[in-house]
């Protein structure tokens, strides 16, 4: 294994490499960028096109073009999907390859190895397309390195010219193995790693944090509830978030919203209609990178106990217990997108969420404001989130009666019911222990 010397050596440039659509791709970026050691220096690349992020959101707002996107990620056009993309990105590299050549001229310090960090496909398999040419051309090592973004063995993500990717679940990479052979592609290494979640996320509460978390699932305190609203990067679901926010406030006063959102044309109205409400709070920035670190300063100051979320990203904050700074309850919105489904489907391969069958139970039993039998609060002490109702007043019933239900107070007293790298929340220290590995032999 190599040390930590490697990751500082003076002659090695680390790169990473990252794109605007959404901010989860940014916010796994940063999260790894956090668990290097403090004297490195690496370059930020490709965060700061708009057209890609624009795209992004055109698809992800508009219901055709949401549908089509869905159907392109799942059998049988998945495969077809990922030829003809991959060769559209791999054709379009000459503006990265001069932004590239121009980062790795420019330092005072003449590089020997680049390691470029990838958190994003369509980066990667443009990196991937000119990295010998850059190698051979400037006389320098270059080390590709993917981090899959979420649970989703997609095929576009497998890149033949990585030299490690690293994915969150053994399924991913059995599926994308399964992929490369079938269709007689290089076969490159494919390792698991836990999901690398923020250093800081993982952080243990104190005694005293931890007390004021577990008092907000108590259903006979006045203490606020404290809930997050990260608004994703597209800025989908707004509306359901709009009205659920007022819903549960009627319900109870006690509830408090903090919502994290980048400003733009298309979030304006939303935050307009929070701005005049007492009970949220508002942390805005014109920058992508500044609305991932505001996020961050909301954990660090304030006892939250509850996130609203789509199932992105965001959704492996489960492996962050209650006793940690990330170890908020997660209550997922409608998924998007075949990634979100897939996220899902670990958080309840893994026991950390329940199954569809005890989901919809739980619905029906909000619904009919029943209670709750006593096998369901058993099973809660190891789950880490749970799927809203798609109304958002049924989303906001199903919130009050389960925490009059002591549903999430179970929750918060949460044990881990599976074991294994995949659902510690050290990520990022098993990332950069993999690329030292790599590092060492390269």
């Amino acid at each position: 294994m190599a040390s930590q010397n490697a990751l500082t050596d003076p002659t090695l440039t680390i790169i990473f490499a990252t794109s605007p659509t959404g901010l989860g791709h940014l916010r796994v970026t940063d999260a790894l960028y956090h668990g290097l050691p403090k004297d490195t220096s690496p370059v930020l690349l490709g965060a700061q096109d708009p057209s890609v992020g624009a795209i992004y959101r055109f698809v992800s707002i508009h219901p055709l073009t949401r549908r089509l996107m869905e159907l392109v990620e799942l059998p049988p056009l998945d495969i077809p999907f990922a030829y003809y993309g991959r060769m559209i990105l791999r054709s379009r590299i000459n503006l990265l390859y001069q932004q590239l050549k121009t980062i790795l001229s420019e330092r005072l310090v003449v590089s020997k190895t680049v390691l470029v960090v990838v958190t994003h496909t369509i980066l990667g398999q443009q990196l991937g397309a000119i990295k010998m040419k850059l190698a051979n051309e400037l006389g320098i090592k270059i080390i590709l390195v993917v981090q899959v973004t979420d649970d989703s063995p997609q095929p576009i993500w497998y890149n033949y010219d990585a030299d490690l990717i690293l994915v969150p679940s053994q399924f991913t990479k059995e599926h994308l193995l399964s992929y490369a052979k079938k269709t007689k592609l290089p076969l490159v290494p494919v390792e698991v790693i836990a999901y690398p979640i923020s250093p800081l996320l993982a952080e243990d509460l104190s005694a005293h944090a931890f007390s004021e978390r577990l008092e907000q699932f108590n259903p006979d305190s006045l203490k606020n509830i404290q809930i997050s609203v990260p608004v994703p990067g597209a800025a989908v679901g707004t509306s359901f978030m709009a009205t659920y926010i007022n819903i549960l406030h009627q319900f109870s006063q006690r509830f408090m919203f903090h919502v994290i959102s980048r400003e733009a044309r298309y979030t304006k109205p939303f935050l307009q209609d929070m701005s005049q409400l007492p009970y949220v709070k508002l942390y805005t920035s014109l920058h992508d990178r500044t609305t991932v670190d505001n996020y961050e300063q909301v954990l660090r100051e304030s006892p939250i106990a509850f996130e609203i979320t789509k199932p992105s990203e965001q959704a492996f904050k489960a492996l962050a217990t209650p006793k940690q700074r990330g170890g908020v309850i997660l209550l997922f919105a409608q998924p998007i997108g075949g990634q979100e489904y897939d996220n899902l489907h670990f958080l309840r391969n893994h026991g950390l969420m329940p199954s569809k069958h005890e989901n919809s139970v739980l619905w029906h039993l909000a619904k009919q404001k029943e209670q709750i039998p006593a096998e369901f609060i058993e099973k809660a002490h190891h789950w880490r989130a749970l799927r809203l109702p798609i109304d958002p007043y049924d989303a906001a019933t199903f919130t009050t009666w389960g925490l009059q239900q002591k549903l999430f107070l179970a929750m918060a007293h949460y044990t881990r019911e599976q074991h294994g790298d995949e659902v510690k929340s050290n990520g990022v220290e098993q990332f950069w222990h993999k690329v030292e590995q790599l590092l060492a032999i390269k």
